[in-house]
């Protein structure tokens, strides 16, 4: 089988910083990673959850876990940052992003970020951010949005900081966020 970039991305593998100099891993989102992704939204605070959601929510259907973890790599790019701690894989972050409808001009994706709790502020969604970045550029993605809560002052910050040429708009009491790649 040839080495298309969705199979290679499905494979993603690549070594990051976090702000203190912490090594982390940013890797491809795996199918058989279902159980991360189920244990990690069991440990996020209400808050999180709602600022990654709009809403409350508990447990992820199995529906949902599939959706979140069989990628294509080509319409669906997700990445998990995690960190080795005891021989084991310390989740903390996830970043994914979905293609918008191919008729859009230019080719948009939809991205969004969940973090742990315990590793909000440190640069985990930078991290991923510019890994997705990295990918859609790769995938021929000229532009990413984004709905965030008003509040959610921390994601808000982190498409400030991207370095990316950005735009805004409230609507509906969401703020959509526009990246230029």
């Amino acid at each position: 089988m040839s080495d298309t970039p969705a199979r290679s991305l499905a494979s993603y593998r690549a070594a990051a910083e976090l702000r203190d100099g912490t090594p982390i891993l940013v890797r491809a989102i795996r199918p058989d990673d279902k159980w991360i992704l189920q244990l990690g939204l069991r440990r996020l605070s209400e808050s999180t959850i709602y600022h990654r959601f709009f809403g409350a929510k508990k447990t992820l259907t199995d529906e949902e876990l599939r959706y979140l973890t069989e990628l294509d790599f080509e319409h669906h790019v997700g990445l998990l940052a995690v960190r080795e701690e005891g021989g084991q894989e310390l989740p903390l972050g996830v970043g994914r992003f979905i293609r918008i409808a191919q008729g859009k001009a230019p080719p948009s994706a939809e991205v969004a970020f969940t973090v742990a709790d315990r590793w909000q502020g440190h640069g985990v969604a930078t991290a991923l951010l510019h890994h997705l970045v990295a990918i859609a550029r790769r995938l021929g993605i000229a532009r990413f949005e984004a709905d965030v809560l008003p509040d959610n002052k921390q994601m808000l910050e982190v498409f400030e900081h991207s370095g990316l040429p950005m735009q805004t708009r409230v609507q509906g009491g969401v703020v959509h966020v526009a990246l230029t790649l």
